[in-house]
């Protein structure tokens, strides 16, 4: 091996290892779900499966486990705007249809609220019963897009077409 081909196989694999190192990173730091709790007061919500035979239903619950409590704390703000931004984006009317919630359910999101993921069938749907302190429920449908976050479907859209 001459002196000048262990130099470019030593560069090559160096530039390899650099290239490496920075996916590495850029998968461990990047954040796939364009949403998050706001720094303000708690919200006091517990996120639990239905019970069922299928195993999914767990793994369901802990991926949208985030965007209920995200969704019960802007109700709890009672900002329309803030709570469309968690709606699916390919929906329309997210605004007015946020504005009917916070109207109808943002009272009782202070409260401590129960979560219950339902046992859907369809893999990019599912269905959350939340039951507030007071005794309100609703039932929040949700939607996951195709690069696998999790959206409230808000407005009108067709859940299925992200």
């Amino acid at each position: 091996m001459t002196e000048s081909y262990r130099k470019r196989l030593w560069v090559a694999a160096l530039a390899l290892a650099v290239l490496g190192a920075a996916a590495i990173a850029w998968w461990l730091l990047r954040n796939p779900v364009p949403y998050s709790l706001h720094k303000t007061s708690a919200v006091k919500v517990s996120v639990r499966a239905v019970k069922s035979d299928y195993p999914d239903v767990e793994e369901t619950a802990d991926d949208v486990e985030l965007l209920v409590k995200a969704y019960v704390q802007r109700l709890q703000a009672g900002d329309a705007t803030d709570l469309a931004r968690i709606g699916a984006p390919w929906y329309t009317g997210q605004e007015q249809a946020a504005q009917k919630l916070i109207t109808r359910y943002g009272a009782h999101a202070g409260e401590p609220v129960e979560a219950v993921v339902l046992d859907r069938g369809v893999p990019y749907l599912t269905s959350v019963k939340l039951r507030y302190n007071d005794g309100q429920k609703q039932t929040l449908e949700l939607t996951r897009d195709h690069h696998d976050v999790w959206w409230v479907q808000l407005g009108n859209g067709d859940p299925m077409a992200p």
